[in-house]
């Protein structure tokens, strides 16, 4: 019931946001948006999504394979697509830890273990390039005083530094977890959770950090042919506007799938670069749809493939 009610929840955010919208988007700029775009920009960010789907499977069946070699590319492909189902629903994603239910044969503390691993490469990924874009955003340099924004500079890139350090070294958070399975009662459980990191070392760092970071830099490429398929922006523009939207509904897990705060991030931040809120909302809401709600409902069709039954 408490999962339900919730669920009601983000979709009245997500309902209310969207209404917000219209203070700033009215009907006719959508439409007005449409009938001017190219759509053939647009093609271009929709078929760069089954690349975006592949780099994401690729990185997850890599990780898998760390502790069931046997997996298969159409198991991981169900798990990954499997999780994006759950995580449309759970505030910042956490039924995406659900991919553990559909991989055969394998201690479901291992397979969340790997999840961490997944989404923690993604998370700082999108700290490390979406801090620095939000705060060299026009706006924000406006609100800044100037003998702030030096230091706040800097700031970020120590953060990114240290971002950087624990993505090529495994050894800080295995120690961390090691503690963890001493203080916590349940020691069986986080015992299984370490499982899932014991091959983790420094070369597989680096293969889940390059994965990552190619992910990235096709959603980033998504946006700029989308956006740019509504209005004319510049390439490290639109990067900067995209990276920023990505950070700030990152943080802000409000809404069923982001819809409504993506939509509202994104007229505010590209209006900065002068797009139109027309534009901005057509190539979220277009995102949203390649990047969220197909990837989930495509899930849909493997959740046959639970093995709740077998797993406690």
């Amino acid at each position: 019931m408490t999962r339900r009610i919730f669920l009601w929840i983000k979709i009245f955010v997500a309902a209310a946001l969207l209404g917000l919208m219209l203070q700033f988007v009215k009907p006719a700029d959508l439409w007005q948006a449409l009938r001017s775009a190219r759509f053939e920009l647009v093609a271009v960010g929709a078929l760069l999504m089954p690349v975006n789907i592949w780099l994401q499977e690729y990185k997850w069946r890599y990780l898998v394979r760390l502790v069931r070699p046997a997996a298969t590319a159409s198991e991981t492909t169900g798990s990954l697509l499997g999780g994006f189902a759950f995580g449309i629903i759970t505030p910042g994603r956490l039924g995406e830890y659900g991919r553990a239910l559909f991989i055969n044969d394998t201690p479901p503390m291992k397979l969340v273990g790997l999840t961490v691993i997944d989404k923690f490469y993604n998370l700082g990924c999108t700290v490390a390039f979406g801090l620095p874009a939000l705060v060299t955003l026009p706006f924000t340099m406006k609100l800044l005083p100037v003998r702030f924004f030096v230091p706040l500079l800097v700031l970020v890139g120590l953060i990114n530094l240290f971002l950087l350090f624990l993505a090529l070294d495994t050894r800080p958070v295995k120690s961390l977890i090691y503690a963890l399975q001493l203080m916590l009662p349940k020691g069986n459980q986080i015992a299984q959770l370490v499982g899932g990191l014991e091959r983790f070392g420094g070369r597989e760092a680096r293969v889940t950090l390059l994965l990552t970071l190619a992910h990235y830099a096709v959603y980033l490429a998504q946006y700029y042919f989308i956006i740019n398929g509504f209005c004319r922006l510049g390439l490290a523009v639109s990067a900067r506007g995209a990276a920023a939207v990505l950070f700030t509904k990152s943080a802000l897990p409000i809404s069923i799938g982001d819809l409504g705060l993506d939509q509202l991030v994104s007229v505010q931040f590209f209006g900065q670069f002068g797009a139109l809120p027309g534009a901005a909302f057509d190539a979220s809401l277009l995102l949203f749809a390649f990047n969220v709600l197909l990837p989930s409902l495509a899930g849909v069709a493997f959740m046959g493939r639970l093995q709740i039954g077998k797993k406690s």
